[in-house]
């Protein structure tokens, strides 16, 4: 008879996984899983457009790729 496995739920808080995303652990986006881009010293998902820097005036200064394509 083989030993019972039991596999341990992982749950992190948003402060856990906000402090991952900012050391480079991680790579997803928060909003919608996608991969983030590091642009201009703040963190930008180019799917879902959501933004994660220091101030805002980092924000203003980024512009991401539109996702509009041409017909």
């Amino acid at each position: 008879m083989r030993p019972r496995v039991t596999v341990a739920p992982l749950n992190r808080s948003l402060d856990q996984e906000l402090a991952a995303l900012l050391r480079g652990v991680s790579l997803e986006c928060l909003v919608c899983g996608e991969f983030v881009l590091h642009v201009r010293g703040a963190l930008a998902c180019p799917e879902c457009m959501s933004i994660l820097a220091e101030s805002e005036e980092k924000i203003a200064a980024i512009a991401l790729p539109s996702v509009v394509q041409a017909g």
